[in-house]
Order: structure tokens, then C-alpha cells, then sequence
């Protein structure tokens, strides 16, 4: 009875008999969950398809709708544009009629002369020497110059050199040979590099001459810039103050009326300066087109560009 390996072994017995109840529940347990995941698997199936369905019959009906109502917004706002243009040309038509006097922007003498366009030309198309390109011809003289400095230090030395070599003795042979190679080193060496110099001093003393030219010349384009923007500038606040009517290609790039917003009077003013200083430089005559054909000239083109924006930005 007390004898130790029986016991163990009952108790082995039982806990391996309590093992296999617990493997037969444990699958039986797993036998019926797997049931009830085929049956959500399966109920799942039937509902996603019911809702992807219902879904996407609710979404293209959606599109539908969208797609009418896209189609009258777009017929709508049509014909709103052309109730805009005939309301615009009816209101120039009265305004012509009722005898009110025309803003000039294409006479601009003797305010603005010929010169004084020249001038902006000349500055649109002016690219100055940098300082940064002044600073490195400079760099590039010092540098010749050390050289041709270098160069007659060594010379000094080689005359040095072959004066101790006529006073030296026949015993003093190491000394010789350094007094040799001072020599033959100043030989190889070549003439002395004056050239070089030369084109170094010519071509920043070119560079800052042509920077100095042309920041006067860019000085000179930058005032009268100023001079013709402001009197441009001034007249189209007078035409605007006075009601006068303004030119087609001047309502066609920037709208039929002035902004009524103190917000928005300064950018549509900058921008109608800009409109007609651009014409005046490129010489745009047309009483349509605002601004004619872009310019083949890349100076030109590029103002062509920022007026193009600066209206489209600002058109009411």
C-alpha cells in the first residue's frame, strides 16, 4: 500500500485519463466553434454582398444626379457668360452714346518720350557683371601676381646662386651643388610670367569697368521706370475717377469695372499699369487683343508672361 511507484503510477493513470476528458472537450468544443465561424463566415458573406450591392447602386445613382446637374451648371453658367458680354456691350454702347470722352493710353508724349522707352528696354535686357564674378578676377590677378612675385624671389636667388659658385673652393663641394641646383631649378622655371599677369589685370579691370557702366545704365532704366509707370499709373486713376470709357482690350484683360473693395483697388491698379506700360514697351497697338502676340525677345517675353498673370489674377 505504501509502496511509492504504485502510487505514482495511479496518479499518473488518473491525470492522463483526466487529459484525454479534457482533448475529447476541448475538440468538441472546437468542432462547434468551427461550426459557428462557417455560419458568420457564411452570413457575412450574404451580407457583404447585399451591402456592396446596395452600395454601389446608391453610388452610381449618386453619379447620375451629379452628372445632371454638372451638365445644367455648366449649360446655366453658359449662358450666364453670354448675359455678362451682352450686358457689357450693352453698357459700353450706352456710354459711347451718351457722349462720355475716351481714355488715351496710347498718347503718352511728351511724358513719356522715346528715350525714356529706350531706357526700359536697355534695362530689361541688361545683365550686369556680379560682384561675386568682380571678386573672382580679382582673386585670379592676386594669384598672377604672386606668381610673378615668386618668380623674381627666384631669380634673386639663382644670381646668388652662380655669384657663390665663381667664389667658391674646389673642397667645398656640397655647398657647390646646392648653389647648382638653385640654378638649374631657376632655369627650369621658364621666363618670367608677366603674361599671365597681364591678361588677369585686363580682364577684371574690363569686368569692373562693364559693372559700373551698367549699373549706371541700369540706375538710369530703373528712374525712368519710375517716371513712366507713375504717369501711367496717374492716368488710369484719372480715367477711372472721371468715368471716362476705357479702351475694349483694357475691359477685356482686366474686367468692366474697377474693384469697388479697398482690398483689391491696389493689386487691379498695379496690374492695369503693368497692362499698359507692357503694350507701350512692346508696341502693342491692337484695340482688341491686350497683349498682342509674345514676343520672340526673352527680356520682352518674360514681362509678356507676368502681365498675362497679374490681369488674370485680378479680372472681376
Amino acid at each position: 500500500m505504501n509502496d511509492p511507484i504504485h502510487n505514482l503510477t495511479e496518479t499518473a493513470d488518473k491525470h492522463h485519463r483526466r487529459l484525454g476528458s479534457l482533448e475529447t472537450a476541448l475538440n468538441d468544443r472546437s468542432e462547434t466553434v468551427e461550426k459557428i465561424r462557417k455560419r458568420l463566415r457564411a452570413l457575412e458573406d450574404k451580407v457583404g454582398q447585399h451591402s456592396v450591392q446596395s452600395v454601389l447602386d446608391k453610388v452610381k445613382k449618386v453619379e447620375t444626379n451629379l452628372g445632371k446637374a454638372e451638365t445644367r451648371l455648366t449649360r446655366q453658367s453658359a449662358e450666364i457668360a453670354n448675359v455678362r458680354l451682352d450686358v457689357n456691350a450693352l453698357n459700353r454702347k450706352v456710354r459711347v452714346s451718351g457722349g462720355l470722352p475716351r481714355a488715351d493710353f496710347h498718347t503718352w508724349e511728351p511724358d513719356i518720350t522715346p528715350e525714356m522707352v529706350q531706357l526700359i528696354h536697355a534695362g530689361l535686357a541688361a545683365a550686369p557683371v556680379s560682384e561675386a564674378k568682380v571678386q573672382q578676377l580679382r582673386a585670379i590677378l592676386e594669384q598672377a601676381q604672386e606668381e610673378v612675385v615668386r618668380w623674381d624671389r627666384s631669380r634673386e636667388a639663382a644670381i646668388s646662386a652662380v655669384r657663390a659658385l665663381s667664389e667658391l673652393s674646389s673642397t667645398a663641394e656640397r655647398a657647390w651643388r646646392k648653389e647648382k641646383q638653385t640654378w638649374l631649378a631657376f632655369r627650369a622655371g621658364g621666363p618670367r610670367p608677366v603674361g599671365k599677369e597681364v591678361s588677369a589685370r585686363r580682364q577684371y579691370d574690363e569686368a569692373v569697368r562693364a559693372r559700373r557702366s551698367e549699373t549706371m545704365a541700369l540706375d538710369q532704366s530703373t528712374k525712368a521706370d519710375e517716371a513712366a509707370c507713375a504717369t501711367i499709373r496717374e492716368r488710369i486713376e484719372d480715367a477711372v475717377a472721371q468715368d471716362l470709357v476705357l479702351p475694349w482690350w483694357f475691359d477685356i484683360a482686366l474686367g468692366l469695372f474697377s474693384p469697388g473693395k479697398p482690398g483689391q483697388v491696389k493689386p487691379w491698379l498695379d496690374a492695369a499699369t503693368r497692362l499698359v506700360r507692357y503694350r507701350l514697351l512692346a508696341g502693342v497697338r491692337d484695340q482688341l487683343e491686350p497683349y498682342g502676340d509674345r514676343p520672340h525677345d526673352e527680356a520682352l517675353a518674360a514681362e509678356y508672361d507676368r502681365v498675362v498673370k497679374g490681369c488674370s489674377d485680378v479680372r472681376r
